[in-house]
């Protein structure tokens, strides 16, 4: 069987940490790194022993991959998916898909009319113990919930940027479980720089549960933490580490044997199971779980938060 040819677009700290370790040890695959900097992709190249590497679009689109990982910042996306799509390649590509609805829009419906795959990475999703929290809660309404995403220090200037780029993870998340879902009101804190120190944002599920969406920037350390209630159930996820499910008083939990460092275990991150769930999508031409589409209303949720911060 002949390998896949898989073009790596964009070589910095999310596709190092995240995508490298996990495609170049993937068996089947044949990939040509590329990046704008010579000396940067020459160097990882190097270091991953990948014997093809450029830093020429033109070139890159010359070699005729099957498919390509745009992991470049978000303002790019929409350009170098479009150039993929139009040239016949599945794209998978790093959140946010796109830096606006309609540009999200635009590569969903590009996309439909070349039939290629593409899927946005929203690795939560594919974590293990994201994907048995879904398993155990089901199809019960959320009546209450609260998604919770802090950090030591703060990271973003401005409630576009943290929301965007921050946040978009757990609006996805508050999605996965518990449908669509829209924004009554978001409260936002920020410094004399305008970095983003706190956001509350209280949303209303389309089945008439609620939901709090809160990050704190001045937190003692990382964490991510989701609390759903409904139909005689209470679901606590701390993400990537445990898992603790309630029902009728009985409680069952499970634990990761890693914790949410960068230096643990990518399966338990998710990063593994979404990069084979697209691939398997490529062969299979099945749908992405976190198609286009889906990204799409995951966008129109983000927008409508920051809409309601005024």
């Amino acid at each position: 069987m002949n390998k896949k040819r898989i073009a790596v677009i964009g070589l910095g700290g999310i596709a190092q940490k995240g995508h490298l370790p996990v495609l170049t040890t993937m068996p089947g695959v044949e990939l040509l790194f590329y990046s704008r900097t010579a000396e940067k992709v020459k160097n990882l190249a190097d270091q991953y022993r990948i014997p093809k590497w450029t830093a020429s679009l033109d070139e890159l689109l010359d070699w005729k991959a099957d498919c390509a990982y745009i992991l470049t910042p978000t303002p790019t996306h929409a350009e170098l998916a479009t150039i993929c799509l139009n040239a016949g390649m599945d794209v998978f590509i790093e959140k946010p898909a796109t830096a606006s609805v309609g540009e999200t829009r635009q590569l969903a419906e590009l996309a439909d009319k070349k039939k290629r795959i593409a899927m946005v990475a929203f690795n939560r999703r594919y974590a293990p113990l994201t994907k048995k929290g879904k398993e155990l809660w089901g199809k019960r309404t959320v009546t209450m919930a609260n998604f919770q995403k802090s950090r030591s220090k703060p990271g973003f200037r401005g409630i576009r940027m943290h929301i965007t780029e921050e946040l978009v993870h757990v609006i996805d998340i508050v999605r996965f479980f518990g449908g669509e879902a829209k924004a009554i009101t978001t409260k936002v804190r920020v410094d004399k720089d305008d970095m983003v120190l706190e956001v509350v944002s209280l949303l209303k599920y389309e089945s008439g549960g609620l939901a709090s969406l809160t990050a704190s920037l001045q937190a003692g350390h990382w964490y991510e933490h989701y609390e759903l209630n409904g139909e005689g159930a209470t679901l606590n996820l701390n993400v990537f580490s445990d898992l603790h499910f309630t029902e009728m008083e009985c409680t069952q939990s499970w634990k990761e044997p890693y914790d949410s460092t960068w230096n643990s275990n990518l399966y338990g991150r998710g990063f593994i199971g979404q990069i084979e769930h697209f691939l398997i999508c490529v062969e299979t031409r099945q749908q992405p779980q976190t198609n286009l589409w889906d990204s799409v209303k995951a966008q129109q949720l983000v927008e409508d938060i920051i809409a309601k911060a005024g």
